[in-house]
């Protein structure tokens, strides 16, 4: 058969912190589906839009119900160091960021696009209103797109510089240093709880109807959100077959922090969020 016919290929940085985030499976990650019936939150969102001139997506309302389920169970709002759990004071939410590359080699028939995954932490969302938090994305977000990423402007430069075997205890040291010992590193460029207490991603915005994303050891959080493609269903009220807007949610939970009977307990009172929203999302709005 003969050797294998592969090339050397420099992917870019993300795929680098990857390499560097993971190595086999044999972590301690449960997975589980959410099927969330979207008429009342979709049109509550679209009113409360209006009212507020700020765009309500989709993530942003699954903040604000994770951020209110994680205050009626605040012993899941935590994360495990030095082998011991230890509960946040307040709801972080990360969400992941993708940040378009550029084609290279234009002028051949390979192009590689040496795309980003960035992201950015809202803090004290369960505080915050709707709209707030909304708001706070956007703002972060554009500044990640533009390259100004203060979260981790410091950390990528070194990482890039970083040969790839060393990338690992690179990540593992920042999160022993940030984490672990609780340091605040400011001074060196690195930002206060960098990943919250949730990450959120959305990828559904790339056209897929549901994934479940990894849990991702540096960055101690337990608890991790895929939102998929809203999609219309068949659903069942009443005895009646009905078609509903549904969105589907990958969801990826560290067992050693969240156990089965504490998941489904959150499943009830989230889905009580897209049930009530007008309720659960802030203000009372007038919808048609």
């Amino acid at each position: 058969m003969g050797r294998v016919n592969f090339r050397e290929y420099e992917p870019g940085l993300f795929r680098k912190i990857a390499c560097g985030s993971w190595r086999t499976a044999g972590d301690p990650s449960v997975y589980a589906l959410l099927e969330i019936e979207m008429s009342k939150a979709l049109e509550f969102a679209e009113a409360y839009s209006q009212q507020h001139g700020v765009r309500i997506t989709p993530s942003h309302l699954v903040a604000k119900a994770i951020s209110h389920c994680l205050q009626v169970r605040p012993e899941l709002n935590g994360l495990l160091r030095r082998g011991k759990v230890y509960l946040r004071r307040n709801v972080s939410i990360f969400f992941q960021v993708n940040v378009p590359g550029r084609a290279v080699n234009a002028n051949r028939d390979e192009r590689i696009a040496k795309a980003m995954l960035s992201g950015t932490t809202v803090h004290e969302t369960e505080i915050k209103s709707l709209a707030e938090i909304a708001r706070a994305f956007r703002a972060q977000a554009a500044e990640v797109r533009r390259g100004r990423d203060r979260s981790f402007a410091a950390c990528y430069p070194i990482v890039s510089l970083l040969p790839w075997r060393l990338v690992r205890g690179f990540l593992n040291l920042g999160s022993w240093l940030i984490y672990g010992l609780n340091l605040d590193l400011g001074f060196l460029g690195f930002p206060r709880d960098p990943f919250g207490s949730v990450m959120i991603t959305n990828v559904g915005g790339m056209g897929i109807d549901v994934a479940w994303a990894p849990l991702v050891p540096y960055t101690r959080v337990p608890l991790l959100l895929a939102l998929g493609t809203i999609r219309d269903r068949a659903v069942v009220e009443k005895g009646e077959v009905k078609v509903r807007p549904v969105l589907s949610i990958g969801v990826t939970f560290d067992h050693r922090l969240i156990d089965g009977v504490h998941a489904a307990q959150m499943s009830d009172e989230f889905k009580k969020c897209f049930a009530e929203p007008a309720k659960y999302f802030g203000e009372k709005i007038e919808t048609k």
